[in-house]
């Protein structure tokens, strides 16, 4: 395999993980906050971000037959947070499996208003009866501005940086290569 090939690789694996860290991504799953048998359900939820902080949280939210483990079908979702230090600041979303990566999920994307503690409810409602299910969480304070952009400002140093180190890598390998070669006789031809 070529320096090259290698540079290329190693940009690669460097910016998937540092340009994209995965409190950062939208993804159905994430932290279990709770795995419940509700009458005849049987439920997982899970929330994005890690940990959560006041903002964008989405909450994603498995649901089962008790009996059999098969997806629920035909269930409406509905997920709502209470804050518990704010009386009366309530959101309430209706979960769907569009707005869900995975479409195993129901989910509801939400913007905590402050930090602080939330009761979470989550309600399903279908076929086979209606449960709830209640859980707590606490969402952090949020990151400064500067801490939520730094993987955009931070790339193009990476990458020069990144360049830097394949410079000196094709220096000194050529610089091994030239202390390889024989001297050559030089011919002195007459005037």
């Amino acid at each position: 395999m070529n320096q090259t090939m290698c540079s290329a690789i190693c940009f690669v694996l460097v910016s998937s993980f540092t340009l994209h860290p995965s409190s950062h991504l939208r993804a159905d799953g994430g932290t279990v906050r709770l795995v419940e048998h509700c009458g005849n359900y049987r439920l997982a939820v899970f929330t994005t971000q890690t940990p959560v902080r006041a903002g964008p949280v989405d909450v994603s939210v498995l649901v089962q037959e008790a009996d059999t483990g098969e997806l629920a079908a035909g269930i409406h979702v509905t997920i709502q947070a209470e804050s518990r230090d704010s009386r009366g600041v309530a959101i309430e979303r209706q979960a769907t499996t569009e707005s869900a990566t995975n479409k195993l999920y129901y989910a509801a994307a939400f913007d905590l208003p402050e930090p602080g503690w939330y009761s979470v409810e989550v309600s399903i409602d279908g076929p086979k009866g209606k449960v709830v299910a209640h859980f707590d969480m606490e969402a952090a304070d949020p990151l400064p501005s500067w801490l939520a952009v730094w993987p955009w400002v931070a790339w193009p140093g990476l990458a020069i940086l990144l360049f830097g180190v394949h410079q000196v890598l094709v220096r000194r390998r050529l610089r091994h290569a030239m202390t390889d070669v024989p001297p050559r006789a030089v011919i002195r031809l007459p005037h």
